[in-house]
């Protein structure tokens, strides 16, 4: 009587147990693959009551001379408490009420400090209408924060244009789009043209308490520009440079919680006759912004 011998699958069954293996690991592969490449909806849509609670803090120094020689010497801070009342959410604008207990700015500059402070009370706040986008599309009663403004420039031009921007459409990890900014410096009977293109970029979507967050970097490019006749001359600011930043976004609570925005600029300050180089000065500006989210407060519920 044959002894019998350990059991040895037939090779069809091997190929057959190996071939289902596979399936399922390519299954898996292509459901990881879908859900790496599903299409997000990042849009500005916080909810109609909320309070969102932000803490500023921006700086900004320039160095340089002017069209005389003179020393541009200047360093400016900001910094404080700014209120985003949610009034109303209608399908493409979100309406808002900005206020702030205080914004804390100084200004040293030629061996002078001026420091002020900037508030916009409850009572009478700054209107500002948002598209889904996060771009600001109107904005009324911004005497309420600038009528202790001594600076040569609005502080709401400084946040439009600080504030980050959202996709006009679903976009997937690793995709990109852009936005220009442009904000306006009065100087010297001129006006400072500071021109942004940003290139912001979804690098990663994680899970938090508050649900789903998005990562997102910031990349741009910066000019400076401006020029004005100096009687038979023209003088001139010409400047680039580079800045970087990032944002984290609540996907599914509409708002950034975290926006961060820096960029250094070099340039020179030139005059010239008839295209002629006359003098050059070096210039070099620099600034950041830093915008987190220090609280939410949900709308009162009604009692009766």
């Amino acid at each position: 009587m044959k002894a019998r011998g350990k059991y040895r699958p037939a090779p069809r069954v091997l190929i057959s147990v190996a071939s289902t293996v596979i399936f399922l690991l390519l299954n898996q592969l292509a459901a990881a693959g879908q859900e790496k490449e599903k299409s997000i909806a990042l849009v500005f849509s916080p909810g109609p009551g909320q309070t969102l609670i932000y803490n500023l803090s921006s700086r900004m120094s320039a160095e340089g001379k002017s069209f005389l020689g003179k020393s541009l010497s200047l360093n400016a801070t900001a910094s404080g408490e700014i209120d985003v009342a949610i009034r109303q959410v209608s399908k493409e604008n979100v309406f808002t009420e900005l206020t702030s207990p205080g914004l804390q700015v100084a200004l040293h500059a030629l061996d002078e400090l001026d420091e002020f402070t900037l508030a916009a009370t409850a009572e009478n706040p700054v209107q500002v209408i948002f598209d889904k986008t996060g771009r600001i599309r109107d904005v009324k009663n911004v005497a309420a924060l600038e009528e202790r403004n001594v600076l040569n420039f609005s502080i709401m031009d400084v946040l439009r244009n600080y504030l980050p921007s959202y996709p006009d459409r679903p976009v997937s990890v690793g995709d990109s789009w852009k936005d220009h900014k442009r904000m306006l410096i009065p100087f010297q009977g001129m006006n400072l043209a500071v021109e942004f293109d940003i290139i912001f970029l979804l690098n990663l979507v994680l899970p938090s308490p508050d649900g789903r967050l998005a990562l997102i970097s910031a990349t741009c490019a910066v000019t400076l520009s401006g020029s004005r006749n100096l009687e038979e001359a023209v003088g001139s600011f010409e400047g680039k440079g580079v800045g970087s930043g990032n944002v984290n976004f609540l996907i599914d609570h509409g708002y950034f919680t975290q926006y961060r925005l820096d960029y250094n600029i070099s340039g020179a300050m030139v005059v010239r006759r008839a295209g002629t180089k006359l003098l050059e000065w070096p210039v070099t500006l620099s600034a950041s912004a830093d915008l987190s989210l220090l609280e939410k407060r949900e709308p009162l519920l009604n009692q009766n």
